[in-house]
């Protein structure tokens, strides 16, 4: 199936509509596109919260005073929880943040996502083969000829180094590969930028 997506060209200075051979899942599986963008989300967690428990604290090991004649509550480490600078109890610390999701279901939401971007007219191409080196005012110039005002994903391939140090600059725009593009870049984004480098790699990959 082909469909027409705007194109803007850097060299040529116009917007144009192209063919591509993309064949469209208009079916929306939002269970699917769930747990996929969860997966997504659960697995960029960082696992930075952790505390130390009473055998990590650094301390003495002696006991704070004998067991009996004191008249106060018998103790046996001045780490315990109870005490100032002693360790924590039940805090955070050694939770694994993983969810393993199949690449087919993967790939299949992906797919989904972008085929409704495509029928919602947010997805685009840049062709940067006249940009000899990084140009933030023309990678500014392509969007809003583009007509795109909102949040925007740009999705670069190989041999794009001058358009990613053109567009990372941009307000309200993110930066992938078209090799780690998810499900969760594009349905949080309100448009889908390619290179051209970037829409042939995904079109192969279909």
């Amino acid at each position: 199936m082909s469909i027409k997506l705007k194109s803007f060209s850097l060299k040529d200075n116009k917007t144009s509509n192209k063919q591509y051979d993309f064949e469209l899942n208009e079916e929306m599986n939002t269970g699917l596109l769930h747990q996929v963008t969860k997966a997504n989300r659960t697995n960029a967690r960082n696992n930075t919260a952790s505390v130390k428990t009473r055998s990590q604290v650094s301390g003495t090991g002696a006991k704070p005073w004998v067991q009996k004649g004191t008249g106060r509550a018998r103790h046996g480490s001045l780490r315990s929880p109870i005490f100032v600078g002693g360790g924590i109890a039940h805090g955070p610390g050694g939770r694994v943040y993983k969810d393993r999701t199949p690449k087919k279901m993967k790939k299949k939401s992906l797919y989904m996502s972008v085929s409704n971007r495509v029928l919602e007219e947010s997805v685009f191409v840049v062709d940067g083969a006249g940009l000899d080196s990084p140009s933030t005012k023309a990678a500014s110039n392509a969007i809003k000829e583009l007509s795109i005002s909102k949040s925007f994903v740009f999705v670069y391939g190989e041999n794009d180094d001058s358009l990613v140090k053109s567009f990372r600059n941009l307000s309200n725009s993110k930066l992938t590969s078209v090799t780690k593009l998810s499900t969760y870049d594009v349905i949080s984004n309100e448009a889908l930028v390619f290179s051209e480098n970037a829409i042939n790699t995904f079109l192969e990959q279909r």
